[in-house]
């Protein structure tokens, strides 16, 4: 201690009792540095606990944790109580019926997590009812996969059927009506009506064959587990691609379950031909396809720049970045 004392009054030009000064200050800096560090290592090993306050924290959380598939398994194992929501959305129980009706625990075997079952009987208790299948869309919480999923067995009407059914029709709640006129009003609704609650879900006993390239969302739902929005990821798909040239790509589309894509193809069929690429005369801005990523589609231009017009899908093998299962699917779009 004496020698770094000396070496300070030497270095700094100090008296005896300054470089003591000194020297003590550098002490106490040392001794606060390695007290923090050793509070920050000590918290940090220290396991920590999430209280999870609200259901509404429990859906960011969800959400977050979705984006992390790789965490999944350390969340589970961290916070095991907080597990329903991911294993009654791997439900696979689906039936027919009806948001206004169901019971909570009917809302649960259907795959919707509890918190948001009992979210829905709240909103049914306060006078809230849904008048068509997008209503339940609305509740906060639930995810709209799990909704695409549930729609096709909702014992509604869906907001696109409405409108065509009842295009200039008006509620009651807007009219001032009678009692009495109300009451006769829905005596003959009830003796008019073509469809009745239950017979919205159901399908045609006798569903006849129909081709994919032609047929519109109304007609896709008439299988069962097709809702609008798979009826809609299904045109989508098939305008990207120009048309199908066989039905099972139909299982190609995204998110549609397989047990789905397999009951439409029991009906679905493929008769109109696709819509070509004339692989000789397009240029790299025309030429494009869901199949070939751009990279590809650029090779395709430059081999033809350089050795001329493709005769056949055989010319394409010539191109060592297309792979054979990618020139089988790309052929039916090639015009040569």
């Amino acid at each position: 201690m004496k020698k770094i004392t000396n070496f300070i009054k030497a270095s700094l030009s100090l008296s005896p009792s300054e470089a003591q000064g000194v020297l003590k200050i550098f002490l106490i800096i040392i001794g606060i540095l390695v007290l923090m560090f050793g509070v920050d290592f000590f918290l940090s090993q220290k396991q920590q606990t999430l209280i999870i306050s609200s259901p509404k924290m429990l859906d960011s959380l969800t959400v977050s944790l979705d984006n992390q598939p790789n965490r999944s398994i350390d969340y589970q194992k961290n916070y095991p109580n907080s597990s329903n929501y991911s294993n009654a959305h791997n439900s696979k129980k689906l039936f027919p019926f009806d948001p206004n009706k169901a019971t909570v625990e009917q809302f649960q075997d259907l795959g919707i997590p509890s918190f948001i079952a009992e979210r829905i009987e709240k909103y049914r208790s306060k006078g809230g009812k849904f008048r068509k299948k997008e209503d339940l869309a609305k509740i906060y919480g639930l995810q709209p996969e799990t909704f695409e999923r549930l729609e096709p067995y909702i014992l509604l009407q869906s907001a696109e059927n409405e409108s065509l059914e009842n295009p200039k029709s008006v509620s009651s709640e807007q009219l001032p009506v009678s009692s009495e006129q109300l009451s006769i009003n829905n005596e003959k609704i009830k003796e008019n009506a073509p469809i009745s609650e239950k017979s919205t879900f159901k399908k045609p006993e006798i569903l006849q064959k129909f081709d994919l390239n032609t047929a519109d969302t109304t007609q896709l739902k008439l299988v069962n587990g097709i809702g609008s929005g798979y009826a809609k990821r299904i045109i989508k798909f098939r305008d990207l691609l120009g048309g199908f040239s066989n039905a099972e790509q139909i299982k190609e589309t995204f998110g549609l379950p397989p047990e789905t894509a397999d009951e439409l193809l029991k009906f679905g069929i493929v008769k109109n031909g696709v819509k070509k690429l004339k692989i000789n005369q397009l240029a790299l801005t025309e030429f494009r396809h869901p199949y070939l990523k751009f990279n590809q589609a650029k090779a395709i231009i430059a081999y033809r720049e350089q050795h001329g017009a493709f005769k056949s899908a055989n010319d394409l093998k010539q191109i060592k970045i297309l792979e054979e299962e990618t020139i089988r699917k790309i052929e039916p779009y090639l015009e040569f």
